[in-house]
């Protein structure tokens, strides 16, 4: 039975359990971050308006509230909650990330390469022939007397040059992604004691910090 003001489950009975905890929700994540971390607090599941405004009606339920004026103390709990949300967001934020306590590194390396080459050749050459038949043999003749139109009883000769060129191109690529993650040489004893101290009993916190709503004696 209340002594000064009404407990709170008498607001309740008066208003109805969603009306009050409509009371404590009224502030938007929004307000204090990104869409981008709402929807990973979303995603993880930890954590929700509704869970916390049950936890604040079942905590305080049989508390007298710190006002004799209900109206004002609805006052009350909207600049409370904004206020203490304001600290609070980002670390519901924080814990609702996901990561392996117990790895040190979580790094992708990503290499991209490409090869080209040219190659080309190219020869030149000369070839040449004569053949003499003379009915004279005693006497020589040359191959410049016979260009020369000294006389010989036949002649077969040839003469020619050949050239030849080519070229060749060669390209590739290399491509690969390695992602590196784990324990880097850390004792897992050790990480475990650090992740336990990072452990936060958010919807706890959030109620202590709205014992000012409430009287003090109870």
């Amino acid at each position: 039975m209340a002594k000064y003001t009404f407990e709170l489950r008498e607001v309740v009975d008066t208003f109805g359990r969603d009306e009050v905890k409509g009371w404590f929700s009224q502030y938007e994540l929004s307000d204090f971050l990104t869409p981008e971390q709402i929807q990973v607090i979303e995603e993880a599941g930890v954590w929700s308006k509704d869970k916390l405004c049950e936890r604040i009606l079942d905590h305080f339920w049989t508390r007298e509230i710190g006002t004799d004026a209900i109206g004002q103390f609805m006052l009350f709990v909207k600049d409370k909650m904004n206020e203490t949300m304001e600290s609070y967001a980002s670390v519901i934020y924080s814990v609702s990330l996901k990561f392996n306590p117990l790895g040190t590194a979580d790094y992708t390396e990503t290499f991209a390469g490409k090869t080209s080459g040219d190659t080309s050749s190219a020869s030149t050459g000369k070839s040449s022939g004569l053949d003499i038949a003379s009915d004279t043999p005693q006497g020589q003749i040359s191959k410049s007397e016979i260009l020369s139109g000294k006389y010989a009883s036949s002649t077969a000769g040839s003469e020619g040059e050949n050239q030849s060129s080519g070229s060749s191109r060669s390209e590739g690529s290399q491509d690969y992604t390695k992602r590196i993650q784990g324990n880097t040489g850390k004792d897992n004893s050790e990480l475990l004691m650090k992740f336990r101290k990072t452990i936060r009993a958010i919807n706890t916190e959030i109620i202590y910090e709205l014992e000012p709503l409430f009287m003090g004696v109870y």
